[in-house]
């Protein structure tokens, strides 16, 4: 075996910088990897056939749920930033473009 390849650890990926930005701003980016993961998952079990009905409907979490899971991971020594980087990993997987601009909603 090669002893240079094996003493370094495996990382598929470098570890992100952790996502900026509000929880509304951060639900939209979980928002959307959600429907990419959803579309992926679903081409890998009935590739191009429509699924039968009622099999594999897109349910994400609400913001609500999104919320109790971030505030929960912030109760967490170092939780906050673990969170963000986990979310920043799965939006640079699926290629999910993430803008540094604060979310605005409108009046």
């Amino acid at each position: 075996m090669n002893d240079e390849l094996n003493s370094k650890p495996f990382h598929a990926l470098a570890s992100p910088e952790p996502l900026p930005g509000t929880l509304q701003d951060l639900y939209s980016v979980y928002f959307e990897v959600a429907k990419r993961d959803h579309a992926c998952r679903r081409a890998a079990l009935y590739g191009k056939q429509t699924p039968p009905p009622g099999h594999t409907p897109f349910r994400p979490i609400p913001f609500e749920h999104f919320e109790t899971r971030f505030l929960a991971a912030s109760a967490v020594a170092g939780g906050e930033d673990i969170f963000r980087r986990q979310l920043a990993r799965q939006a640079q997987v699926y290629g999910v473009t993430v803008s540094n601009n604060s979310t605005r909603q409108a009046a």
